[in-house]
C-alpha cells in the first residue's frame, strides 16, 4: 500500500516536470508576437509544443484527482499505482529527452529515414502507454470511489 498523499506529490512533480516552459519564452519573443507570413495574423505552434501541453493539462487533471483521493482513502494498493507510474514516465522521459541523439548512436547518417521511422514509432508508442495509464487511473477513481 502507498499513501494517497505520496502519490499526489509524485504526480505533481511530474505535472511540474513536463510544463513547457519554452512557452514562456516563445511569448516574449518579437517573433511569436508578430505572424509569420506578412499580411497573416496568426502564429504556427510547433506539434511539440501542444502535445506537452496537452499531457500537462491531463497530468494536471490526475494530480488534482489524486489530491481528492487523498481525502477519500488513505492508501491506495502499490502495485495498481506503479502500474499507472510506469505507463506514464516514459512520455515524461520523451517529452525532456532528445531521442533524435539518442537513437542516432543505433542508425547511421545513411538510414536517416529508419532513425525518423524509429522516432515516430517510439513517440507513438509512448503516447499510447501515456493514454492506456490516465485511462487506467480512471478505471482505477471510479472503483474506489464506488466503494
Amino acid at each position: 500500500m502507498v499513501k494517497t498523499k505520496i502519490a499526489f506529490i509524485i504526480f505533481a512533480v511530474l505535472t511540474v516536470i513536463i510544463f513547457p516552459y519554452y512557452i514562456f519564452i516563445l511569448s516574449f519573443d518579437s517573433d511569436f508576437i508578430n505572424s509569420i507570413i506578412p499580411g497573416w495574423h496568426t502564429t504556427i505552434f510547433p506539434a511539440r509544443i501542444i502535445s506537452n501541453l496537452f499531457k500537462f493539462l491531463i497530468l494536471g487533471a490526475i494530480s488534482f484527482y489524486y489530491w481528492k483521493l487523498s481525502k477519500i482513502e488513505k492508501e491506495i494498493n502499490l502495485k495498481k499505482f506503479l502500474i499507472h507510474f510506469f505507463l506514464t514516465i516514459p512520455a515524461i522521459l520523451i517529452v525532456k529527452l532528445n531521442i533524435y541523439e539518442f537513437f542516432r548512436m543505433f542508425y547511421s547518417s545513411e538510414s536517416f529515414l529508419s532513425l525518423i521511422k524509429a522516432v515516430v514509432y517510439v513517440s507513438i508508442l509512448v503516447n499510447i502507454l501515456f493514454f492506456i495509464g490516465q485511462v487506467f487511473f480512471v478505471l482505477l477513481y471510479t472503483k474506489i470511489i464506488k466503494k
